[in-house]
């Protein structure tokens, strides 16, 4: 009986965990102490009802917190995160080149350097500097136009390139402001390099049989990945928004320079397209509904001090 209120203690100060950080640190003696009054001797379990609540408390809190910085920097933030996921996207076949799995492929200077530079820039929005997005920008873009174009001098290799770096010309002049990208999304980017380098594992501790094909890979991580959004939609919309906006850049940009320039492919590619829209349709409506309807009702005031 004694250790009842140390387990229920315990129980409810991992359900308070909804909550975030900056509000637990203000009021959370406050409400395990009222739950703690208002519980009978011997419970070792809060009751279902104050559980819920507590969930249901951590979840507002959260979305209240994600609306603060107001409709304009929210969007902004949403865009940023989008491009960066499609650029982080769009360098996959470096690393899946310098990951062998693309047979004959392999490491390289220019593959090598390509994908750091591809790297840096996708995740430098987290600095909070324009100059240096714009910097690492221009650097990956130059890398990508000589290795695209020095063996090739096509039309639709130019116009990949021509909208790449119209790409990063936007994500460069989105970048710094005063309200940076949460570093809870750090990882968004990083999901689909880190799929390959666990597939590159995979395929070498499983049995001997056909390798796994990069692009069946990071197809299963986009999967997980619009799972994790979805999920997110109940306490913040801009993932969501953010991996449906680089679904799309990806599709638009690798169709266009194909259909400008008589490659049509598009029946080789259906299942591909049948899948995008599959994600995008039913994520992006939901999504872009939440981002701006929540914005029309002001946030409420910063958490009180304890």
């Amino acid at each position: 009986m004694s250790q009842a209120p140390g387990k229920l203690e315990r129980r409810a100060r991992a359900l308070l965990r909804a909550y975030p950080a900056e509000y637990r640190h203000g009021r959370a003696e406050e409400i395990i102490g009222t739950l703690l009054e208002a519980s009978p001797p011997g419970r070792s379990y809060p009751a279902t009802r104050e559980a819920w609540s507590l969930i249901a408390g951590g979840r507002h809190a959260r979305a209240a917190r994600n609306r603060r910085p107001g409709a304009k920097a929210n969007v902004r933030l949403a865009l940023l995160l989008g491009i960066s996921i499609y650029l982080s996207f769009y360098f996959v076949p470096f690393a899946g080149s310098a990951l062998g799995f693309v047979p004959g492929s392999g490491a390289s200077w220019l593959t090598d350097t390509t994908l750091a530079a591809g790297a840096a820039v996708a995740l430098a929005p987290w600095l909070g500097s324009r100059a240096a997005t714009a910097g690492l920008a221009f650097s990956a873009g130059v890398l990508v136009a000589y290795g695209d174009l020095r063996g090739s001098h096509g039309g639709a290799a130019t116009m990949s390139v021509a909208e790449l770096l119209i790409v990063m010309t936007a994500f460069a002049a989105l970048s710094g402001g005063s309200v940076r990208l949460p570093r809870s999304w750090l990882w968004l980017p990083g999901a689909f390099p880190l799929a390959l380098v666990a597939g590159r594992l995979l395929s070498t501790l499983r049995a001997p049989g056909p390798a796994l094909d990069w692009s069946v890979v990071v197809l299963d991580a986009l999967l997980l990945l619009a799972v994790v959004v979805v999920c997110w939609l109940v306490t913040d919309a801009r993932p969501a928004f953010a991996l449906c906006l680089a679904v799309l850049l990806q599709a638009v940009t690798t169709t266009l320079p194909e259909l400008a320039y008589g490659d049509y492919f598009l029946i080789d590619h259906l299942e591909f397209f049948l899948v995008v829209f599959a994600i995008v349709l039913p994520i992006l409506l939901p999504a872009a509904w939440l981002l701006l309807r929540r914005q029309k009702t002001p946030g409420p005031p910063p958490y009180p001090e304890p």
